[in-house]
């Protein structure tokens, strides 16, 4: 009798697994030049090629305070000096070339994805779209890029191959 409650449970466990990374994958997302419309703050989920910042250190405005960019290709970490504020900063692009800033708490990001993350070219989140707010980048004193802000609360895909990754703490 045990037995048999056992399987059935793992049986049952493994189906809702199956079903959801089935739902999931097959799930389409507004793209991010959808939100080139959109007047006000809204909850989305989009769908983005990640525009890969490179190598090396930015400046980036954001509300009015100044964060230190270090970029690390697929996505860069921006912390404000003054406050320890920090995020992760994806820059997504939207296939007519529509950009904005995706900005997740730094702390979030490295402890659910590791110092070292797997980042695809396309990413899913899920978030605030704030088209009022705006993210300027600043390379070497001269504006290089000035996009609103999408603040997110969860990376649906694009990441996840980084759960098999060592976590890493934050200081």
């Amino acid at each position: 009798m045990r037995k048999t409650s056992l399987l059935f449970s793992l049986v049952l466990l493994t189906a809702i697994v199956l079903v959801g990374y089935a739902s999931i994958s097959a799930s389409k997302y507004n793209e991010v030049s959808s939100l080139a419309s959109v007047t006000r703050d809204t909850r989305v989920t989009v769908q983005g090629d990640n525009y890969p910042l490179g190598m090396g250190s930015y400046a980036m405005v954001y509300n009015g305070d100044i964060y230190q960019v270090e970029a690390r290709g697929a996505y860069a970490i921006a912390r404000n000096p003054e406050t320890g504020e920090a995020y992760a900063l994806f820059i997504l692009r939207g296939k007519d070339g529509f950009t904005v800033a995706a900005l997740y708490p730094a702390s979030d990001f490295v402890s659910k994805y590791g110092g070292s993350p797997i980042v695809e070219s396309s990413i899913v989140v899920d978030g605030i779209y704030r088209p009022g707010s705006k993210v300027v980048l600043y390379q070497g004193g001269m504006p290089l890029l000035e996009a609103s802000v999408l603040e997110v609360q969860t990376i649906l895909k694009g990441c996840h191959a980084s759960y098999e990754q060592e976590q890493a703490t934050v200081k």
